[in-house]
């Protein structure tokens, strides 16, 4: 008998997890990479990003009814686009990850350094050792404690709003772009990163009831509840002292809450990041883990890597690369070139799927669509998603280029060494079953 999942989750539901997985303590890190980069325009930049964010969950959602079995982009383009170009680009979503794990824990060594004085680099490096190891022997972070976290999370933006809305000083808002059109178009990259997570609803499809309709109104609804609660952030910090000073802080919103809230400011927010990164943090290390244990088993990485530990139920030797690799990262790489590396890796996979859904909707007969969800004014939405996406590789610059480009590089050599083990073990098993005979 084949299991299905209930189809529990109406629309206030799936909208909740899609806020869930979005406010994510990323925005007390990136707010400040972004408006240094955009100035008080940097919120036209959060607006662009969430325009390109909800026209990609409209086609994830296509794409997700189409091959509901699938485990996403790295399923999409391989169905569509062979093994090779799959593998590749689930090697770049695996690499955008573990990119993007490094800003998150460098956050986390800067606010402990406000709070406690402590080591930053130092803090990283063990808060992903810390979170590696209960991984591997098992304890996670529950359910409510996420859900804790994420509603803490919207009540201190909430309350940062409210706060601090009286204290704006309009003048700071001049110029309003300073960097001009090329520094919105680099902050929309950034603030992308920041709202990454809507696809937690698309990855939940089987248990959302009447999902042809649902998804697509959660997607819109998640997307724009987290732009709003994160242009009251920007809105406030950036009207409360001059955009450079935010811009080049490492601790951008507790030096923002300081100017309305004295001392106790920094010292609260700090507090309260420090409690919400690591569950960020650990998030991520699941995601990591489970994506070169799937690796693993599917042979692109050595086999080992798909060990489950006897005793924890645990892919043990995966969480151990996947951290090793994050500690490298953060011990060598600065906020800005994870943040590049992580766009460039990120928006290769989301154009790629793109590419698959092209081939996927041109594949498709009329009686498959009348049962999937299709999107909304094709072709202009999958195009204008496209279009988007490739005018944000503009502003990555050479350091994210060649530092995506390496890691591609890595997987391209595993791959290789890895078709080549596999055809080597299968000639190997036919000579013997030929000896034998």
């Amino acid at each position: 008998m084949m299991m299905e999942l209930q189809r529990t989750l109406g629309w206030k539901e799936a909208t909740s997890l899609g806020v869930g997985a979005m406010v994510g303590a990323g925005i007390f890190v990136l707010s400040g990479v972004a408006t240094g980069k955009a100035g008080p325009a940097v919120m036209i930049s959060f607006i662009l990003a969430s325009l390109l964010a909800m026209l990609l969950g409209l086609c994830y959602a296509e794409l997700a009814s189409r091959y509901p079995r699938a485990g996403g982009s790295y399923e999409y383009v391989r169905e569509t686009m062979g093994t090779f170009t799959g593998t590749i680009i689930g090697w770049a979503y695996w690499g955008a990850w573990l990119a993007a794990s490094s800003f998150v824990s460098q956050g986390f060594g800067h606010y402990l350094y406000a709070l406690t004085g402590a080591p930053p680099r130092l803090s990283a490096v063990l808060l992903l050792l810390g979170l590696g190891f209960l991984n591997i022997i098992g304890i996670k972070f529950s359910g409510k404690l996420q859900v804790g976290i994420v509603c803490t999370v919207v009540v201190v933006l909430l309350g940062f709003f409210i706060f601090g809305v009286k204290h704006v000083n309009y003048s700071y808002y001049l110029p309003f772009s300073p960097n001009g059109f090329s520094g919105i178009l680099e902050a929309s990259l950034v603030g992308f990163l920041s709202i990454v997570g809507w696809d937690a609803i698309v990855a939940s499809g089987e248990e959302i009831r009447n999902p042809k309709k649902t998804i697509p109104i959660a997607i819109m609804l998640s997307i724009i509840t987290v732009l709003f609660l994160y242009l009251g952030l920007l809105f406030v910090s950036i009207g409360v002292l001059p955009w450079q000073e935010f811009g080049a802080s490492e601790v951008p919103v507790a030096l923002a809450s300081q100017q309305f809230l004295g001392t106790f400011g920094p010292t609260f927010t700090s507090l309260v990041i420090v409690i919400a990164l690591p569950a960020t943090c650990n998030a991520f290390i699941i995601t990591i883990s489970r994506t070169a244990f799937a690796m693993g088993r599917n042979g692109l990485l050595p086999k080992t890597i798909a060990f489950v530990h006897p005793r924890f139920q645990t892919p043990s030797w995966a969480i151990t690369l996947g951290v090793a690799i994050q500690v490298s990262f953060t011990l060598f790489s600065s906020i800005n070139i994870a943040v590049t590396a992580t766009g460039f890796l990120y928006l290769l996979t989301f154009i790629f799927t793109m590419i698959a859904f092209f081939i996927s909707r041109k594949r498709s007969v009329p009686k498959d669509k009348e049962k999937q969800f299709s999107v909304p004014f094709y072709p202009v939405t999958p195009v204008l998603a496209l279009i988007i996406c490739v005018s944000l590789l503009v502003p990555i610059g050479k350091s994210g280029f060649l530092a995506g480009l390496i890691w591609l590089s890595i997987g391209f050599g595993i791959y290789v060494l890895r078709i080549r083990a596999m055809a080597t073990s299968k000639m190997v098993k036919l000579e013997n079953q030929a000896t034998n005979h």
